[in-house]
């Protein structure tokens, strides 16, 4: 083969991928950061609260999987607390990329400061549907859930669906060692005469340091009740991996 040929084909290899990683920007343009500037004028002005997560998923077998997490969400940096979250779940990889899940999860809601309330608690019981593949250098991500929400002495069902995009920024594929940007936008609606419940728009960096384990740290705004709010994110992701795919 000849140095032209060598080239030629080494050119159209980039342009390809070119062409996928616009194609991925105007995605990422489009479901994110357009929302971003129409909740912009407010998110601001409503303080910023940080939220503090651990993930895991635990592999039993090939087929089976176990979900943990625990957020601990506060009204403000200073760490005055809004939310305590503990949430569990089996998942059953139907195909290697579909996944489907039943879980249970118990919050304790706290009022805000000043506010003389009791603590709420809410018992929550979810089912979930997860498929994921790539376009390009990306790893898109779909999540549909399902959840029965015992909230204090209410019930209310909901729907929710997340869109999650990451997009490695040193390698050409996610793997360990990967500099990353996350972003996800997730809507949630009630079964109800009003069934817009709030929405979340995230934007953060990550690292993957092996292929079970990274951080991610960034920031979400949150529209609930008319009003937007951002909070600082910190999250650890740290999985038991025993399959070598």
């Amino acid at each position: 083969m000849g140095l032209l040929q060598v080239f030629s084909r080494t050119l159209q290899v980039n342009v390809r991928h070119g062409q996928a990683m616009v194609r991925g920007l105007v995605i990422l343009v489009v479901v994110f950061v357009v929302p971003l500037i129409g909740q912009g004028q407010s998110v601001f002005r409503e303080g910023q609260g940080m939220w503090l997560m651990f993930f895991n998923r635990t592999e039993i077998t090939e087929k089976w999987s176990l979900h943990t997490e625990i957020q601990d969400r506060s009204y403000d940096i200073s760490h005055k607390e809004e939310q305590l979250l503990l949430r569990g779940g089996l998942n059953y990889h139907l195909k290697p990329r579909l996944w489907l899940t039943a879980g249970y999860g118990y919050i304790e809601s706290y009022p805000p400061e000043g506010i003389s309330s009791p603590t709420v608690i809410e018992h929550r019981i979810w089912q979930q549907v997860l498929h994921f593949h790539t376009l390009g250098r990306l790893f898109i991500e779909h999540r549909g859930r399902l959840e029965q929400r015992f909230v204090g002495d209410r019930y209310r069902d909901r729907l929710r669906y997340r869109l999650l995009v990451n997009v490695p920024i040193n390698k050409e594929r996610m793997g360990p060692k990967t500099v990353f940007a996350s972003v996800y936008d997730e809507v949630f609606f009630h079964f109800e005469d009003s069934p817009y419940d709030r929405n979340r728009l995230y934007i953060a960096l990550g690292y993957q340091f092996t292929r079970g384990v990274n951080v991610q740290t960034g920031w979400l705004a949150q529209n609930f009740s008319g009003k937007t709010k951002g909070y600082l994110q910190l999250g650890v992701f740290a999985n038991v991996l025993h399959s070598k795919k």
